[in-house]
């Protein structure tokens, strides 16, 4: 592994997990384009991005999934259980289909799916806005359920094709369509980010029957940044939360997404300098921006 891998690394993991924390996702977004602009293949860097995101969000997830609540019409039951059951079927296929693209087309198709996924998800988050401080549950219908079940199926084969958490593709599911209020949301998507990330990315670690300590040490030095930068952004999730400004938090992982979008089109168009500079400004804003925001949330409360 290049010199380069060892700095950027843990800071990108730091950077990235700390968005994560913040927005109840993973970061598998920003980590899989940093990946391929290090010079790893699309599957390296897929599994990558799947496998760091394990070890930075599983403390926050075990302290937070009691209160999911697992009772009779709960969220945990309702929801968590067939949303997970339906991402961890379906992640263990991703591998594989990933593999065939890449050996038939590619790195574009993989590039592609992922402008097409961000793309979507900035403009859903732009059209829709979430339940603030309503912390009562919704009616929850065994229809919502099979809805759920559905909708892991499909998180969970993109999530270990493109080495995004899943988070990202099932929160808009829970503000926009079953209009969950944020307290549950956030924990909901963290449950399955762990859960996807494990599933999926255990597939990457063997290649033709041996393990592969590339992906893992890469995986594991981007992962040393993200345990300290996941607990951080959850704890100024909690701050700019409890000060008033949740339809912010929501609202404003739209123009990351944008930001996003453009790096990688860069990096598709073969523009790879470019690319690398507007990984590093993109990297620089955003933590400016949560640690900005947090400070001045806590001095200005709604």
């Amino acid at each position: 592994m290049s010199l380069e891998l060892w700095i950027v690394g843990p800071l990108i993991g730091f950077i990235g997990m700390m968005s994560g924390g913040y927005w109840g996702v993973g970061c598998g977004w920003i980590v899989v384009p940093t990946m391929l602009i290090l010079g790893f293949s699309p599957f390296e860097a897929v599994g990558i991005g799947l496998l760091q995101m394990a070890p930075s969000t599983l403390p926050t997830v075990i302290r937070q999934f009691p209160e999911i609540g697992w009772g009779p019409g709960s969220a945990g039951r309702c929801l968590a259980l067939p949303l997970g059951t339906g991402a961890m079927l379906t992640s263990l296929a991703g591998k594989s289909i990933n593999a065939r693209l890449f050996d038939r087309f590619g790195a574009a198709p993989l590039s592609l799916m992922l402008c097409a996924v961000i793309l979507a998800i900035a403009v859903q988050t732009l059209c829709s806005r979430t339940r603030c401080y309503d912390d009562e549950l919704p009616p929850l219908t065994p229809r919502m359920g099979r809805i759920a079940f559905g909708t892991g199926l499909a998180t969970g084969l993109l999530s270990s094709m493109l080495g995004v958490g899943g988070g990202i593709l099932i929160r808009p599911l829970l503000t926009g369509g079953f209009k969950l209020p944020e307290y549950f949301t956030s924990r909901l998507v963290r449950l399955l980010v762990l859960l996807t990330t494990v599933t999926g990315g255990a597939t990457y670690l063997v290649q033709s029957g041996k393990f592969d300590r590339t992906i893992f040490l890469a995986s594991m030095l981007v992962a040393a940044g993200g345990m300290f930068g996941f607990p951080l952004g959850v704890k100024m999730h909690r701050i700019v939360y409890e000060a008033g400004y949740a339809q912010h938090i929501h609202k404003s992982f739209a123009f990351i997404a944008f930001a996003l979008l453009l790096n990688t089109v860069f990096n598709l168009a073969g523009l790879t300098a470019l690319s690398r500079v507007s990984m590093l400004l993109i990297g620089a804003g955003l933590t400016c921006y949560l640690a900005g925001f947090t400070l001045y949330a806590r001095r200005v409360r709604r």
